[in-house]
């Protein structure tokens, strides 16, 4: 009969990947806080252990043989910023995990770390004097302490481990790899060291402590002590990639982090000699963490929920927030006006107006134009409620224009048919959707024809291409164009929308109206040459010749329609990717068009404007009378 093993910590790298390597000996339930996640063969369920008497009744459910507590806050200057946190999750719940595994007779295996000493000397050993150098250091030996005083007989693992990771949760070795593969530098420091070992290692030699019936410190660590420099070059030759992307670089030109010890390095001999072992190489472990990747936790992790606005941050992106929390300020600052020159050089166009939301975009667009009561907008039925609401925002009309069922985007033979019934057509809002650009050279030449103001709501199109090449969004055949930076769009800011235009005058009302309709009437836009100098009052606003210090006007009703610094920073980061995300959207529509080739009745569409689309969504047409299901049915 296989042992019942409870793991704390259950959604993270270490738990997920011990987990893995265990299942078929083991009987394991992986303990979650929040995330909730499957993986075949491992039970898990979602718990509260912020009290003795949660983990007490925890126990007492699962009746267990063995329970391995990996859950801690590891990040180091979370815990230096937040120390009461660091006590309650390193500290407190130790002690109240050790004191339950005492109470019921149950082996706890207490997961620590190699960050306990002061780092100036190499392989430390269990008996080494502990001197921590920061709030992590020092709440995970409180914490092992409390074990040894709650639990006697309880197993303390000092680690460094590295292993396959899921996109929520990497590893050291995730992140060099992740680099690498898209041909991005990695600056690694060349005076940390570590001894750091693969987690299917780390998990062998725990479990032969447990048979062993060991308790008190034991170092699990690779014999070997790098840098994580040296670590790098080592797995990006595994890996047969680039070690010339690999820079060198000292922890002392980052004078920002929480201070770390430099030499983290353990000595593994008394782990060697009670089991009489030696310890797999580093080229060994890193050669089975090659071998592992296709079936490693990054492909088994499911999480139950597939969430709606899931997007791919790494640590760069959460580098740059943190950043802004740190150092910037956090709005009406540089990432704004940042942000906006990146889009605006991206997508090829002379302006870039920054805004809180795409459907912000779209209002105040309509606002630029000054469309109002009695004026009528042809746009797409087929479209988020945005589109047409921005135009009932200012008081006009939305005019629908039914869709080419090959392309889902607005039929461009009928527009004209529509413009010639009403008198009071201003504009066109031609919608993108799924990121296929619409015909704009035809939508343009009508527009022209008959003296329409074009907005293009490219919400699904950041990274859409024309025919002739040129990006969506340089206004070559439009006004103004909208984007949304929502989290499943082509890059996620949470939220955040952006309008680019080509005609000064436009911009200047955008900036106006996205902040109260307020000037200041004394700085330059970026990338334009002459100030502003539409003060109305002047008089009230000079005086010898100078503007007055906080002096301001309020000329239109505006809103508050403004992104904030910290959603600009992420954005900007994101924009570092966006070619990568392109190229994998791109790799899944092929996927996806491969798979319904031969399927009868579904059909995908939009299959003849792969190379220009941006791939938002993939869009299938069903025949539910054929398949004798109803789409509900089928959904």
């Amino acid at each position: 009969m296989h042992k019942t093993i409870l793991m704390t910590g259950g959604s993270g790298l270490l738990s997920t990947n011990w987990a893995l390597s265990i299942r078929d000996e083991y009987k394991v339930t992986l303990l979650l806080h929040q995330k909730k996640i499957s993986l075949l063969g491992v039970n898990t369920e979602i718990v509260s252990l912020s009290s003795l008497e949660e983990c007490l009744s925890v126990l007492e459910k699962h009746q267990p043989d063995i329970v391995i507590h990996t859950a801690g806050l590891a990040n180091v200057e979370e815990c230096e910023s937040n120390p009461n946190l660091a006590q309650t999750v390193n500290v407190d719940l130790a002690k109240n995990i050790a004191t339950a595994c005492s109470n019921q007779g149950v082996k706890l295996v207490h997961i620590s770390t190699d960050h306990l000493f002061l780092g100036d000397q190499e392989f430390s050993t269990e008996e080494s004097v502990i001197n921590p150098v920061n709030n992590y250091a020092k709440s995970k030996f409180l914490g092992e302490k409390q074990v040894l005083e709650n639990c006697k007989d309880a197993l303390i693992i000092r680690t460094n481990f590295y292993g396959w990771g899921t996109k929520y949760r990497q590893s050291f070795s995730d992140l060099i790899l992740d680099k690498l593969k898209n041909n991005q530098q990695v600056d690694l420091f060349s005076d940390v060291f570590f001894t750091p070992i693969l987690i299917d290692e780390l998990s062998k030699r725990t479990h032969q402590l447990i048979d062993a019936n060991t308790m008190g410190v034991f170092n699990i660590v690779s014999s070997e002590r790098v840098s994580k420099y040296e670590f790098g070059i080592k797995l990006a030759n595994c890996f047969n990639l680039d070690v010339g992307l690999i820079n060198t670089v000292s922890i002392n030109d980052k004078p920002n982090l929480v201070k770390r010890p430099k030499d983290m390095s353990l000595s593994n001999t008394k782990l060697c000699q009670m089991l009489n072992c030696e310890i797999a190489t580093l080229d060994e472990q890193l050669q089975i963490l090659k071998e592992q990747e296709d079936k490693s936790i990054t492909n088994q992790v499911v999480l139950d929920i597939i969430p709606y606005g899931k997007h791919y941050i790494d640590e760069d992106d959460i580098q740059a927030v943190v950043n802004v929390l740190k150092y910037g300020m956090l709005t009406q600052g540089p990432k704004v006006a940042e942000f906006e020159s990146r889009i605006a050089d991206y997508v090829g166009v002379k302006y870039a107006v920054a805004v809180s939301n795409g459907t912000a975009a779209l209002h105040l667009a309509c606002m630029a134009l000054e469309l109002g009561n009695g004026d009528e907008v042809i746009t797409t039925p087929n479209t988020f409620v945005a589109t047409s609401n921005s135009i009932l925002y200012v008081g006009a009309k939305p005019v629908f224009v039914d869709i080419d069922p090959k392309t889902l985007n607005i039929d461009v033979e009928r527009i004209e048919d529509t413009i010639k019934i009403s008198k009071n057509i201003k504009a066109i809002f031609p919608v993108h959707f799924a990121g296929l650009p619409c015909d704009m050279k035809q939508i343009k030449k009508l527009a022209d024809k008959y003296n329409l103001a074009v907005v293009e709501d490219a919400a699904h199109a950041l990274g859409a291409t024309y025919n002739n090449g040129n990006k969506v969004g340089n206004c070559e055949y439009a006004d103004m164009t909208c984007f949304s930076f929502h989290p499943v769009k082509g890059i996620a800011a949470g939220e955040g929308g952006m309008i680019t235009t080509n005609d000064f005058d436009i911009y200047r009302k955008l900036t106006l109206l996205r902040s109260h309709g307020i000037t200041k009437g004394n700085f330059e836009f970026p990338g334009v040459s002459r100030p502003d100098n539409s003060l109305v009052n002047k008089d009230a606003a000079l005086e010898a010749g100078e503007l007055k210090r906080w002096y301001y006007e309020m000329q239109s009703l505006g809103f508050n329609y403004r992104i904030t610094d910290i959603q600009s920073a992420l954005a900007i980061s994101q924009m570092g990717k966006i070619d990568l995300f392109l190229d994998a959207r791109r790799s899944m529509v092929k996927v996806y068009d491969k798979a319904f080739k031969d399927i009868p009745n579904i059909t995908p569409l939009q299959a003849h404007g792969r190379d220009n689309s941006s791939h938002h969504i993939y869009v299938v047409s069903i025949d539910f009378d054929k398949i004798g299901m109803t789409r509900h049915q089928f959904m």
